[in-house]
């Protein structure tokens, strides 16, 4: 017998199906002979073949028999399961649309973490608002600068707020040239830890002792804290 795929049937309801074709009209003893299927699986697959209208049943005193439909009954088949999908497809989105919506938090741990995170959020392709402290980031993360690159390169830009110190003075001069914006705060608390927002996503990343961050990807969130920025840029010359 040959075997093939038939789009949209199961493996066994192709092989009763196929096996019934050549047969013309059969008892499901002589199916299970052709098909290879054992009887209790080709039930199985007899039942789901009628109810997609595939084959037909008649009796014949007291024997039961099988005909498979014509071969074009397939694409009639394929053509109802369009419309069905079609008329889901509404609903479909719908579903999609609240899914993508729901926050999705990933953790990280280690230098690499930061890396992956890092280049998380240069996915989103938008700017970045940026929370950092230069001295302990280029101390801690040293390929930093190769990441910094990889922004100037895809042409991203960064709004950046820092502690006031030496490095981070330095940073600004060049500010420019690295596509970045940055405003100090003279009695700025020095952190430890990183916070970026762009797009849907936020990244909070700890530099101290065990390396540890974690993405959101929410657009509220997201939105929160970028308001949380905005709010705090303002303020500063």
């Amino acid at each position: 017998m040959v075997t093939f795929k038939i789009t949209g049937l199961e493996e066994k309801e192709t092989k009763a199906y196929l096996s019934l074709l050549g047969l013309k009209k059969a008892t499901v003893l002589q199916l299970a002979k052709t098909s290879g299927l054992k009887r209790a699986t080709l039930y199985r697959a007899l039942d789901s073949l009628l109810e997609k209208g595939l084959i037909s049943e008649v009796h014949e005193g007291k024997r039961h028999f099988y005909i498979a439909e014509l071969p074009e009954k397939l694409l009639q088949f394929l053509d109802e399961q369009k419309r069905e999908i079609k008329k889901l497809l509404p609903k479909l989105k719908a579903l999609e649309e609240e899914a993508a919506e729901r926050p999705k938090v990933k953790f990280y741990e280690g230098k690499e973490g930061f890396k992956n995170l890092y280049e998380e959020i240069l996915k989103e392709k938008k700017e970045i608002l940026c929370f950092s402290w230069p001295d302990k980031l280029f101390k801690i993360i040293e390929f930093y600068p190769k990441l910094l690159k990889k922004r100037i390169k895809l042409k991203i830009p960064m709004r950046l707020i820092s502690p006031d110190t030496k490095l981070a003075r330095q940073r600004k001069r060049i500010g420019k040239k690295e596509l970045r914006t940055m405003k100090l705060i003279p009695d700025f608390l020095p952190f430890e830890a990183v916070f970026m927002i762009a797009g849907k996503k936020v990244i909070i990343f700890s530099l101290k002792h065990w390396f540890t961050g974690v993405l959101i990807k929410n657009k509220e969130i997201a939105q929160g804290f970028k308001a949380f920025f905005e709010a705090f840029w303002k303020r500063l010359k």
